[in-house]
């Protein structure tokens, strides 16, 4: 080996030997570099910072270059530790993309509005990815894709990524739409002894969970290859601590009474909180029963304890399962949950589309999962602990209903 000479020469081999120790880590073995933490409140991020490792690797560079006259072979062993470290780094790059844009989103073009103030629209899909923009209520954006729980749009000509859940497809400033308030006072056309023209029709309940879930999988949708856990506990008041399921089987129960005074046959898909029915098996109960649609009782939570309002679910025209029934599913879930706004005073957070749900993609009948409400949310978890706002809840679902059957 060629041995340097004086201060400088000394300075430029303990630079070096620092440099190699740093890229090699313990025992040569690469040590990935950590991407950096990312704060919810971000509201941007610069698209000319450099990513992790990209000065240091720069630095390496510099060094080796210098001092290949000096030491030739640690500048070799350098020279290959950053082929490692820039190789390890694409290899983060790619996997970072992967999550960005990965397969399984259901490819649509569509204008969809904002339902809250200061969404946030992101550069990926999780909440990991940094900030592009906020939007706030009623603003429009063009909808590309989605996927189960996030929604692909662009902004700008940016591929951005936005929780669906924060979507929909009519303007909740009412631009275009019907006057839902309208409805309160609207009366539901009666038959000649008085009850809403039911005539005879046949209407399944389910009652969303129950006491204990069950995370074994079952396929999403009849021969599909993708699982999904059979049935959850559901979720709990954050205020009240009242489990989902005993919330969704009291609504339930109650609109049963009031669908069957009406004149309606109803087939409750289950009557009790100990049963172990997945979500497949409850709409197959409903296929069979003679029902003509399927209602699902459910309430939403989020981590977001300011979010608020009554929404409801239906699958897309696309659905490879039943998309033929989208149609019908969809008015049933609009007219349910116009009504039920108009009885509680809820905020109207529209009809999500979605073929992620293993209880909408088994059904051959038109199906609506109402999400009556948050638990999540203090404020309407006590509301839906009374039983007055349930009988509210129950009298909405059943006026819906009757508006369905009747146009």
């Amino acid at each position: 080996m060629i041995k340097a000479a004086g201060c400088r020469g000394a300075a430029i081999l303990l630079s070096l030997f620092l440099t190699a120790a740093a890229v090699t880590g313990c025992g040569g073995k690469y040590e990935q570099v950590p991407l950096p933490a990312r704060e919810e409140t971000q509201v941007s991020e610069s698209e000319d910072a450099q990513a992790p490792g990209e000065s240091v690797e720069g630095a390496q560079e510099g060094e080796a270059g210098e001092s290949r006259m000096l030491v030739l072979e640690d500048a070799q062993d350098v020279q290959a530790a950053q082929e490692a470290d820039g190789a390890a780094v694409a290899e983060m790059s790619s996997l970072e993309s992967g999550l960005t844009t990965a397969n399984g989103f259901t490819e649509v073009d569509e204008t969809v509005y904002i339902l809250e103030d200061k969404v946030n629209l992101r550069k990926g899909c999780g909440t990991q990815f940094s900030i592009v923009t906020q939007l706030n209520t009623g603003d429009s954006i063009k909808r590309t894709g989605y996927s189960d729980g996030w929604s692909r749009v662009v902004y700008k000509d940016k591929e951005c990524y936005v929780m669906s859940e924060f979507l929909s497809k009519e303007d909740p400033t009412g631009a275009g739409g019907e006057n839902v308030m309208a409805l309160e006072n609207q009366p539901v056309q009666a038959g000649a002894d008085g009850s809403a023209a039911a005539g005879g029709r046949v209407v399944a309940i389910d009652a969303g969970h129950q006491a204990k879930g069950n995370s074994e999988k079952e396929p999403i949708g009849p021969g599909s290859s993708t699982m999904k856990a059979k049935v959850a506990a559901g979720a709990e008041g954050i205020s009240t601590k009242l489990p989902e399921y005993k919330l969704t089987l009291s609504v339930s129960q109650k609109l049963r009474r009031i669908l069957e005074e009406r004149g309606y046959k109803v087939i409750m898909i289950r009557e009790s909180n100990d049963v172990n029915l997945s979500n497949a098996e409850r709409a197959e109960i409903a296929n069979k029963s003679g029902a003509s649609i399927f209602v699902r009782v459910h309430a939403n939570s989020l981590d977001n304890n300011s979010v608020h309002g009554t929404l409801s679910m239906c699958q897309t025209a696309k659905n490879p399962y039943n998309g033929n029934l989208h149609a019908k599913s969809y008015s049933l879930s609009k007219k349910i949950t116009d009504y039920v706004c108009a009885a509680t005073g809820f905020k109207n957070r529209g009809v999500q589309e979605t073929d992620s749900m293993s209880g909408i993609n088994w059904c051959t009948i038109p199906v609506t999962i109402i999400e009556m409400g948050f638990m999540s949310n203090p404020e309407e978890d006590q509301k839906m602990a009374q039983d007055d706002y349930q009988e509210l809840i129950a009298a909405g679902i059943a006026n819906g209903i009757d508006a369905y059957f009747n146009e």
